[in-house]
């Protein structure tokens, strides 16, 4: 069965080289786990804490689960993930204005919440306001305690230096120490700045959070990349790294469900996939490839959680040709187009 431990990616990635090249050969893959529990078959699983805490290597985002009007929608897309051995669950405050935590608190924690791993997000920028929303959070899932909690969209240098500044790091350390959230983490996608500069205050204040989420893909790596800039700085503190936005929010297949890039039109964004040898299972592929803890996809439908269920559990080892070369069939395509949600900072 296929084994990750951050002590040894950090070990061999930093050897290898920082800036990524040969990390396709870092790792050998198996086709499928061999784990169980009390529900059947699991997911290949990953370690994502320095404490040996592992999660299945996909994890379910929260985001496109509150865009079901029809709860029973909902209720099927949560069933069929257990069946399919997802354990790794993500969501956040304000998605859907609350839904998508509403519905996971209906169908997922009353019957599983002892067979899963649950994260949540705060997007407030105080204190006060984070620590409100945990406990809406904890209210809507019906639990009492997250599993991971993340400080939600952290967008430049200042957004980091206020938001620490009104309170939120010591609410979420606060949060840790009482046991409403096992571990705490953090998220952002704008700028590969942003995530250098909180670590690097965490860093002079002697802290380590558990966790980090951020965009990864075949894109990243030719614009303002995360993995270039902040995923060695990662592994080197053994973080937990959660990939997110793998194809690029939907960007790479010509649009998306959330935000559409400043001043461009969503029919003009380009259908790269349609347009390339990139298909939805290499992209997933690529980001695998990856020291990563979890690959964090948002599904509207039955049949993409099914296909990226598939790729997991079958998935191909990729050379570092291999890699080389998705990126560079993705690069004309990188940038504030597709990877719409990344900004240019000073």
């Amino acid at each position: 069965m296929y084994r990750f431990t951050m002590k040894k990616t950090k070990r061999v990635f930093l050897k290898e080289s920082a800036a990524m090249v040969g990390l396709g050969s870092m790792v050998n893959w198996a086709s499928a786990s061999n784990e169980k529990d009390r529900l059947g078959p699991v997911l290949p699983t990953r370690e994502l804490t320095r404490d040996g805490q592992r999660v299945t290597a996909l994890a379910l985002g929260g985001y496109h689960l509150g865009f079901h009007d029809d709860p029973k929608d909902a209720e099927r897309m949560v069933e069929r993930a257990m069946e399919l051995g997802v354990r790794f669950y993500d969501n956040a405050r304000k998605y859907s204005d609350g839904r998508a935590e509403e519905y996971m608190g209906r169908f997922l924690t009353p019957k599983y919440r002892e067979d899963v791993f649950l994260m949540t997000k705060a997007p407030d920028r105080t204190g006060e306001g984070v620590k409100k929303q945990l406990d809406e959070s904890l209210k809507a899932l019906n639990t009492d305690y997250v599993d991971l909690w993340q400080i939600h969209a952290l967008r430049t240098p200042e957004d980091v230096d206020n938001r620490i500044r009104d309170g939120v790091l010591d609410a979420f350390l606060e949060a840790k120490e009482k046991g409403k959230a096992r571990y705490i983490g953090f998220t952002g996608h704008v700028n590969p700045k942003t995530h250098l500069h909180f670590l690097e205050f965490l860093d002079q204040r002697g802290l380590l959070l558990d966790t980090c989420q951020m965009p990864l893909n075949v894109c990243d790596p030719s614009f303002e990349s995360f993995e270039k800039h902040v995923l060695p700085v990662l592994l080197e503190k053994q973080y937990g790294v959660i990939a997110m936005k793998t194809m690029a929010g939907g960007s790479m297949m010509g649009g998306r469900i959330d935000t559409t890039p400043r001043g461009i039109k969503t029919e003009d964004i380009p259908d790269v996939v349609a347009k390339t040898e990139l298909t939805a299972a290499n992209l997933h592929q690529y980001v695998y490839s990856l020291p990563v803890s979890s690959l964090c996809s948002g599904c509207l439908k039955l049949s993409e959680l099914e296909e990226n269920t598939a790729t997991l559990n079958n998935l191909k080892d990729l050379s570092e040709a291999d890699r080389l070369k998705l990126v560079e069939v993705a690069k004309p395509y990188a940038g504030q187009v597709v990877e719409n949600y990344k900004r240019v900072l000073s």
